[in-house]
């Protein structure tokens, strides 16, 4: 410990210019580069914003970047860890803060933050202790310790006494008492409501407020953001925890129900910015990235002190703390440690630049070599667990909604679209398309006896309409007069020649979807050139034949490769066979899986009653104890929005004022039919009895998030009763004066109607869509392997190759949702060391992806070893927001793909390929190789 704090008083004089502790040495020459180490927990290590500061700082052509990596820094001695000039390193949950102390101490880098000092920040008790020992006002608290004080690490006791002539850790076991409903005794000082209660244990986040009879009672509990909650209400009597230890704060009305959050990068440097506190009503305002609503605030004088002052004294210089103000005065409060703000250029830009001005001095001193070699400065190590392969299969990006209808034909003009065809036949360019409109046109002039007129009359008003639409087709598959397809919508008992005519339009990628995937293209760059840059060396892109994955890959791979999309195009492999349509086999599967869907759905009476509920068919609480009154409340809601914008286009001369612009091809009209179009298919009337789809719950939903982002202004306003919109309507005729920047409302979208629609809407997709491939585990298994047999193939191949071929590779897999799903169902299956339960993966939204990365561990120069590789899984959920109706979006109307993190543990290589080369020995899977072959 006397050498961190020796390190830190000496960086603290070269700031003031005293250089005289140690003896400057000449500058390194120009070519020598600092090497920077990032030992730190993956998820914090390789973050978007570590990535812009990194990627500024290597810019300088000053640095190269050492990542150390989670399976080095868990499962590696530090003797094994890489040599680095200047380390990052700083704790979050899992990381082993004394294992990296132990390494500074043998190494002795130049360390952005103290290491040792990182333990101060692990209990609240030390805190708010240091805190008052230098001066900065915290909230009035009294403290009740059932544990007999705060851990103070011994060499960290020395040097705080020593240094600040603090003793810390000294805490008396607290007698607690309620004495009433608002008053608490801890020992011999007596807090009143309200008052806030902290878990000691900085790591838990489950803080309570507790209000006063006079305002109410009950309580808030606060917690970890999740969604967009940061607190929930819990009215009526409440009594403090008395199962740990607990700080006890006056509660602080603070001003303009704002707290400030304040991050550091060395003592000179605050950036400040202040969100809506989260014990207002519990909702967290997000934007279009997911990220919390924040706006940048000015400090004061003071608090610009009070800055200086917690990161001198906890010796970190990249550090966030919070800040309440409250009638003129300023209160710090949760001291964070390591933090960096988010989605803001000029903090990455200062950030750096603070950084490298700091790195420099530090070369030019030689401080990060005064214990050893100067001439070792600039040589790195190599990190014993090098990334050297990364598989990613990818979801493609945002579309338009996908939409189809389709019906059973005997006229001989339609089956005349098959010609000579015995398969499937599909119809796109302008040409086809126009000669099956024709053809549909003949079919209802000169119909046939088993034809239903009204479907005929349907598809060819729909393809009339949506002929010149881009992804717009016709698909015609023979059936013969007994197949089962035909007699269900046909009592014909003769042989005739039939075709199931499938007409499908939408579904293409929209501007948000291009945004999406160039985004998420430049981060992975950014990512794996920080990690290991030969990755980009060797890069193989594979894609379904659909337009709107095509249409993702040339603009992820655009910004992933930095080269323009038309020279990158015939480079991508095209692979029908392995990423597009499952199977015939898998899909009469999954319509066993659908039919019980239905039936479990349509069922009259309590799901007790219910044949055809099994183990995995347990409704939620949420969804009630009636799955069918489930589904006809919200065909209720459905009927009763259509039922208004019906009424708004024929009483309104306004509708296309509602909102000025479209994208995507859209028009009023165009979402008057979708919307109708839902209903129709999600509700079947058969004479006077009613049957619900559940299956169309995804036309529903994707129709919701896709109007949602593109149409907002239209959703909210064509749903209104009449009156209720003409007030809107005049109300909103003057366009309003600027208005500063400021939290939304607490409903973005104040259609509650549409607000409940869409709630029931996701709470049944999460439902359903994951049951179509599979109620129970044998059945998800099956389709599974049935699905993904090629691509299961290629996964295989790819990493026996990272074993068996020098180099590093990228390969990407686009494909849609559906492959997604049956991989993922199969990592479950064939019991990978999942991270997360399979009823915690939630949807799987837009550019949802799933990464294999393979580790190699090189052994030492002399010794007689073979390489060894490990695999970790990642996942992430895509660009994927619970409460999008309340979610600001900007211009693109694109959402952000959420952060990937870690799905798996780490595993051997040979066990990863082991569990999948068991599902495809499966016999299942066996059967369908031998019929393809």
């Amino acid at each position: 410990m006397a050498d961190d704090s020796a390190a830190d008083m000496a960086d603290e004089a070269g700031e003031r210019g005293e250089g005289a502790r140690f003896m400057d040495l000449p500058q390194l020459e120009a070519r020598a580069r600092g090497v920077i180490g990032v030992c730190a927990m993956d998820s914090k290590a390789r973050s978007r914003p570590m990535a812009n500061i990194l990627e500024r700082l290597q810019a300088t052509g000053r640095y190269t970047v050492v990542f150390f990596g989670e399976k080095t820094i868990l499962d590696e001695g530090i003797e094994k860890w890489p040599a680095c000039d200047f380390l990052i390193a700083f704790f979050s949950k899992g990381f082993p803060l004394e294992k990296a102390l132990q390494y500074w101490r043998e190494r002795r880098p130049f360390s952005v933050n103290s290491l040792v000092r990182q333990f101060l920040l692990l209990d609240r008790r030390v805190v708010l202790e240091m805190l008052r020992h230098i001066g900065v006002p915290t909230p009035a608290h009294v403290v009740a310790s059932r544990d007999g004080g705060p851990w103070i690490h011994p060499a960290l006791q020395q040097a705080v006494e020593r240094r600040m002539g603090l003793h810390l850790g000294t805490s008396d076991a607290a007698d607690v008492e309620e004495l009433d409903a608002d008053t608490l005794r801890v020992g011999t000082q007596v807090i009143h409501k309200p008052f806030v209660e902290k878990p000691c244990d900085s790591e838990d986040h489950n803080i309570y407020i507790y209000y006063s009879r006079a305002q109410g009672g009950g309580v808030r509990r606060l917690f970890r953001k999740t969604g967009n909650k940061s607190s929930e209400f819990v009215p009526g009597p409440a009594h403090v925890r008395t199962d740990g230890s607990f700080i006890y704060e006056e509660f602080i009305d603070v001003d303009n129900a704002e707290d400030v959050k304040v991050y550091t990068v060395g003592q000179r440097y605050a950036h400040a910015e202040v969100r809506k506190s989260p014990v207002v009503d519990g909702h967290v305002r997000r934007d279009s990235a997911g990220k919390e609503m924040r706006f940048v605030a000015t400090l004061t004088d003071t608090e610009r002190e009070h800055a200086r002052a917690v990161c001198k004294a906890f010796g970190q210089r990249v550090c966030g703390f919070d800040i309440l103000r409250a009638a003129g005065r300023s209160l710090v409060m949760d001291v964070n440690g390591w933090s960096f703000v988010k989605g803001s250029e000029a903090y990455y830009d200062d950030a750096a630049r603070i950084l490298d001005a700091r790195f420099q001095k530090a070369l030019h001193h030689r401080w990060v070599a005064r214990f050893v070699d100067p001439d070792a400065v600039g040589r790195a190590a190599e990190c014993r667990w090098a990334l050297k392969a990364v598989l990613a299969v990818c979801r493609h990006a945002d579309r338009t909604p996908k939409q189809k209808s389709k019906c059973v034909l005997r006229n001989p003009s339609v089956v005349a679209l098959l010609g000579d065809a015995s398969t499937e036949v599909v119809l796109r360019s302008p040409a086809d398309l126009r000669r099956a409109l024709d053809a549909l046109l003949e079919a209802r002039l000169n119909p046939c006896a088993a034809d239903p007129l009204p479907t005929i009359d349907h598809l060819a008003d729909v393809l009339a309409r949506k002929i010149s639409m881009p992804g717009t087709k016709v698909q015609l598959k023979p059936l013969n007069g007994n197949d089962s397809k035909a007699k269900t919508q046909s009592a014909a008992t003769d042989s005739a020649p039939a075709v199931l005519l499938i007409l499908k339009w939408g579904g293409e990628c929209t501007h948000a979807g291009l945004a999406q995937s160039l985004d998420l293209g430049e981060i992975m760059r950014k990512d794996l050139m920080l990690i290991n840059s030969s990755l980009l060396d060797d890069v193989r892109i594979f894609a379904s034949s659909e337009r709107r994955v095509l249409s993702t890959v040339g603009a992820y791979a655009s910004a992933f490769l930095s080269q323009p999309t038309e020279e990158l195009m015939p480079r991508v492999c095209v692979r029908p066979d392995m990423l597009d349509d499952s199977c015939a086999a898998a899909k009469d599967e999954m319509d066993i899986a659908k039919q019980q869907l239905r039936d479990f759905f349509n069922f009259r009476g309590p799901l007790s009653a219910n044949p055809f509920c099994s183990p995995g068919l347990q409704l939620p609480p949420e969804m009630g104890d009636s799955p069918r009154m489930f589904l006809c409340d919200m065909c209720g809601i459905i009927c009763r929005l259509i039922a208004r914008m019906e009424q708004n286009f024929t009483e309104l001369s306004c509708v296309d004022a509602l909102q000025p612009e479209w994208c995507c091809g859209e028009t009023p009209d165009l979402f008057r039919e979708r919307w109708k179009k839902i209903l129709r298919d999600f509700q079947i009337v058969e004479g006077e009895d009613v049957v619900y789809d559940p299956a169309k719950v995804g036309e529903l939903y994707d129709s919701l998030k896709y109007d949602a982002l593109h149409n907002r202004p239209f959703l909210e306003r064509i749903f209104m009763p009449t009156d209720e919109l003409q007030r809107d309507l005049q109300e909103n005729s003057v366009a309003p004066a600027h208005i500063p920047p400021e939290y939304p409302p607490d409903l973005l979208f104040a259609q509650q109607d549409v607000r409940d629609l869409y709630y029931r809407a996701k709470q049944l997709f999460d439902f359903v869509t994951r049951r179509e491939y599979g109620i129970e585990p044998p059945q998800r298994k099956k389709i599974g392997v049935l699905a993904s047999v090629p691509l299961l193939r290629q996964l295989i191949d790819d990493l026996n190759a990272v074993r068996n071929e020098d180099g590093a590779r990228t390969r990407f897999y686009f494909t849609k949702e559906s492959h997604i799903h049956t991989l993922l169902n199969l990592i479950f299956l064939c019991h990978m060391p999942t991270m997360v339960p399979y009823e915690d993966v939630g949807e799987l939204d837009y550019l949802t992806h799933i990464i294999f990365e393979v580790y190699e561990r090189k052994p030492d120069v002399d010794a007689d070893l073979e390489r060894e590789y490990s695999v970790r899984i990642g996942f992430s959920p895509g660009a994927n927001c619970f409460h999008i109706l309340d979610t600001n979006i900007d211009a693109t109307h694109a959402l952000k793909v959420l952060p990937r993190k870690n799905f798996t543990y780490h595993m051997s290589l040979d066990k990863a390929i082991s569990k999948l080369q068991s599902l495809l020995d499966d016999k299942c899977a066996c059967n369908v190789s031998a019929e393809k072959e």
